[in-house]
């Protein structure tokens, strides 16, 4: 009887991460110009810069990149290892970037 509560605990744990993982992945963002912005956090072949740009909530301005499958990202620098890493914008900006520069949007591949 034991076994069988710790594994439903187990099994709503893992629903319950699941859901708030998908919650986290519905980004709002807004466009201003040629300056995308998000409201909350956002979501790292060859590439191209756009001539749009992404502007963080300090008011940080970072220039859009365009991979080869349309997926769009700003390189940012680690506060701690100072290392550059790829931060993508998420599927909204990708496909509203794609469409607006005439691109197929790809997106990830499964």
């Amino acid at each position: 009887m034991i076994i069988i509560r710790r594994l439903f605990a187990f099994i709503l744990f893992i629903v319950c991460v699941g859901m708030v993982a998908n919650a986290d992945n519905n980004k709002s963002y807004k466009c201003e110009g040629t300056t995308y912005s998000s409201t909350g956090r956002v979501q790292s072949a060859s590439t191209s810069q756009t001539p749009y740009s992404w502007s963080d909530s300090k008011g940080n301005k970072y220039p859009i990149y365009i991979s080869n499958s349309g997926s769009c990202y700003v390189i940012k620098t680690s506060k701690k290892t100072g290392k550059e890493y790829k931060n993508y914008l998420g599927p909204e900006i990708s496909q509203d970037i794609c469409k607006k520069m005439n691109r197929e949007y790809k997106g990830k591949k499964k």
